[in-house]
């Protein structure tokens, strides 16, 4: 099929969503190239009616708009039911509004860890289509046309960025298959415009007129960190926060400053602990040397988005490796064990509640109890947040 018969088709069946005749089943859109029966599989997130404000079925649905820094305005003649994302934060914030992806640029099986943990919900990766084949693929615009997204939750700049697009590939996919809204929240892009991840899931809330489980999800987040830290010490500990790998190999290693703006560090922020690596809030993260860590020797070395990307035991091999290492061994945190896996890159309002218990288990088990290694492992008295609560909120039962 050819891009102008893509378009067509797609041009079509946005048409028949402004009449309100969507096919609302297992939170799939039936596109141009394919059909879906409703079915869902025991693994997949059960679809929740939509909150009323966000409903299709009238005949002359009230146009809408959203505006998302830095991707701009667009007005919505029908609530979005489909969206595809980069792997990241959009995703889980999506997730904690009751709607699953229709595509990714990739998605593993270890980051979906989170959702199989609460009772009800999950990803079935057979249903999540891929926009790349690996990481090395190239950016093919058909691929988008065939999923054919009703909106795409990314920040623009990186989608330009990743893929060698120009303006007018953009303002293509936007015309014939859906609007691009999204920002990045992992730390400032470009250093202008930011959002914090509330900031970020409202706009969502915005674009799938689902304002009720936003407000839930605060009140909620709003319980759960007013408990913990009340059952925080006065005296918090120093930590020296990475970005995903901890190098052993090689001779500078990638730091990141807790109290800048940025997302994926939020979960030490909450939990006040002192940041190692005081600087400018706007720097993505420093390349930290053996000499100036050791300089610096915090009490606890951080793994930002270890929690996400890999499992217990991969996580011990780590900390082993630092042990044997001839100079790393050196550290207070190496020689003590302070190693603290936390989550990042894809924390939305989901993931955000599982690191939280995850760290502070790590950080204080005499009064948070022993970290058991996995996030579906903490036993029932331990856990800080009610899961049921949380799947309620993501079915729609606020």
């Amino acid at each position: 099929m050819q891009n102008g018969d893509i378009s067509d088709c797609c041009q079509r069946r946005r048409e028949i969503l402004k009449t309100g005749c969507s096919i609302v089943g297992s939170g799939i859109v039936a596109g141009c190239l394919g059909t879906t029966d409703g079915s869902s599989s025991g693994d997949t997130a059960p679809t929740s009616p939509p909150d009323k404000q966000s409903m299709t079925e009238d005949e002359d649905p009230t146009p809408y708009e959203v505006t998302v820094k830095p991707a701009g305005t667009h007005t919505f003649d029908s609530v979005p039911e489909t969206y595809a994302s980069f792997p990241g934060a959009w995703m889980d914030i999506a997730m904690a509004l009751g709607i699953k992806p229709s595509a990714m640029m990739s998605l593993e099986e270890e980051r979906l860890k989170y959702y199989r943990a609460l009772p009800g919900v999950a990803v079935d990766l057979d249903s999540v289509e891929t926009l790349l084949d690996s990481n090395d693929s190239e950016f093919d615009k058909e691929v988008f046309y065939e999923v054919d997204a009703d909106v795409h939750l990314m920040d623009p700049r990186i989608l330009k960025r990743y893929s060698g697009w120009n303006d007018d590939d953009l303002e293509e996919i936007e015309h014939n298959v859906g609007p691009i809204l999204g920002s990045m929240i992992r730390f400032p892009y470009e250093r202008d415009p930011y959002y914090t991840l509330y900031e970020a899931a409202e706009k969502a809330a915005e674009i799938f007129q689902r304002q009720e489980r936003y407000d839930a999800w605060v009140d909620l987040k709003d319980e759960v960190f007013a408990e913990i830290q009340s059952r925080l010490p006065d005296d918090k500990p120093t930590v020296g926060a990475f970005i995903i790998d901890f190098d052993i190999e090689g001779k500078s290693l990638r730091a990141a400053e807790i109290d800048a703006f940025r997302n994926d560090t939020r979960t030490f922020r909450k939990l006040g602990v002192n940041s190692a690596f005081k600087g400018d809030t706007y720097v993505r993260y420093k390349e930290i040397g053996y000499e100036k860590l050791l300089d610096v020797d915090p009490e606890y070395i951080a793994l930002i988005d270890n929690l996400t990307t890999e499992n217990n035991e991969s996580f011990q091999q780590t900390l082993q490796a630092a042990k044997n290492h001839e100079t790393l061994s050196e550290l207070t945190a190496v020689q003590n064990e302070n190693f603290v896996r936390s989550a990042g890159t894809n924390m939305g309002p989901i993931i955000d509640l599982f690191s939280a218990e995850a760290v502070a288990m790590q950080l204080y088990p005499d009064e948070f109890g022993e970290w058991p290694g996995s996030v579906g492992d903490v036993p029932t008295e331990q856990q800080l947040f009610d899961r049921q609560r949380v799947a309620d909120i993501i079915n729609g039962r606020v």
